[in-house]
C-alpha cells in the first residue's frame, strides 16, 4: 500500500486533544496540536494554509512541478516530497500545530535497516527523528482535522502520464490568466463561517467561534449539511414528492456517523 491508512480516535480529535506520535524504533516523539479559528485569524489564514499544505499535500498535487524536474510523481513518495519542501515551513504557522518544534533544525540523514537504506529527517536540537511512518501519522491526522484530502492519481501507463501532465499545463495557464485578472479564487473557511453564522441551527455566535477548534468547526459544517438533507427528505416524503420506500432508513437519521 502506497500510504497505509491510520485510524484515529475521532472523539479525542473532536475535543481538540493533542495527538502524540511515539512510535517504536523511532527517536523521540512528536505532539500535534489543534489550532482554533481564533489562532488562524491572529496569524492570517493564507499564511497558515501555505504551511499546512506542506504537511498534507501529496505528489499528485505537484506532479507537473516534479515532472519538469525530471521526477516521476508515481515513483516519488509523499514523504520524499516532504523532505524536498520542509525547509519552506513558516515557523510562526507551524507553531499553531507543533508548538516549539523547529523544523529548520532538521537535516536529512541516511539510515539502514535489514540491509535497506532509507532517509529520515533528524533534529539534534530536539533529538527527534521524522521517518516515513511518523510523517504518515501527522499528515493523515492533519488531513482529517482540516477535512482536506488531496486527490491521488497514480499510474504506470505512459500515455496516461502524458495526459495528466498536459492537463496540468492547461490548468496552470488558466490559473495564471485568472491571477492576472484578479479572479483566481483561493479556498478559505470564511464562506463556511458566513454560511454557518447565518444558519438558524448554528449554535455559535461570531465572537464565540474564535474559541472553537478546527475539527469541531468542520464537524458542525458537515452536521448542518446532514441535518438539512434529512429535513428535505422528510418534507419530501410527507408531501408525497418522494417515495419513502426507496430511501435508506439511515438517510433519515441526522445523528448518524458522518
Amino acid at each position: 500500500m502506497r500510504n497505509p491508512k491510520i485510524e484515529f480516535d475521532s472523539l479525542q480529535m473532536f475535543f481538540g486533544e493533542p495527538y502524540v506520535i511515539d512510535l517504536d524504533n523511532t527517536i523521540g516523539s512528536i505532539t500535534v496540536f489543534q489550532p482554533t479559528i481564533g489562532d488562524l485569524i491572529a496569524l492570517g489564514e493564507k499564511k497558515f494554509y501555505r504551511t499546512l499544505n506542506i504537511f498534507i499535500t501529496n505528489t499528485t498535487s505537484h506532479r507537473l512541478e516534479l515532472w519538469e524536474n525530471k521526477l516521476d510523481w508515481n515513483e516519488v513518495s509523499d514523504f520524499e516530497l516532504f523532505c524536498m519542501s520542509y525547509r519552506n515551513i513558516d515557523q510562526d504557522a507551524s507553531k499553531l500545530i507543533f508548538k516549539d518544534l523547529d523544523f529548520s533544525t532538521f537535516i536529512p540523514i541516511p539510515r539502514e535497516l535489514d540491509d535497506k537504506k532509507y532517509l529520515v529527517l533528524y533534529s539534534k536540537e530536539h533529538d527527534i527523528e521524522i521517518n516515513e511512518m511518523v510523517y504518515h501519522h501527522f499528515s493523515q491526522y492533519l488531513r482529517n482535522v482540516f477535512n482536506t484530502f488531496p486527490e491521488e492519481k497514480i499510474t504506470t501507463d505512459r500515455i496516461m502520464k502524458k495526459w495528466f501532465i498536459e492537463k496540468d499545463k492547461r490548468q496552470l495557464a488558466i490559473d495564471k490568466k485568472k491571477a492576472e485578472k484578479g479572479k483566481l479564487e483561493i479556498q478559505t473557511i470564511q464562506p463556511l463561517i458566513s454560511a454557518c453564522i447565518n444558519h438558524p441551527g448554528f449554535k455559535y455566535k461570531l465572537h464565540e467561534l474564535k474559541e472553537v477548534g478546527i475539527c469541531e468547526f468542520y464537524d458542525s459544517v458537515k452536521r448542518l449539511q446532514v441535518y438539512e438533507n434529512t429535513t428535505a427528505l422528510m418534507k419530501g416524503m410527507y408531501s408525497g414528492m418522494i417515495d419513502g420506500k426507496k430511501i435508506n432508513a439511515e438517510d433519515y437519521n441526522f445523528m448518524k456517523k458522518i
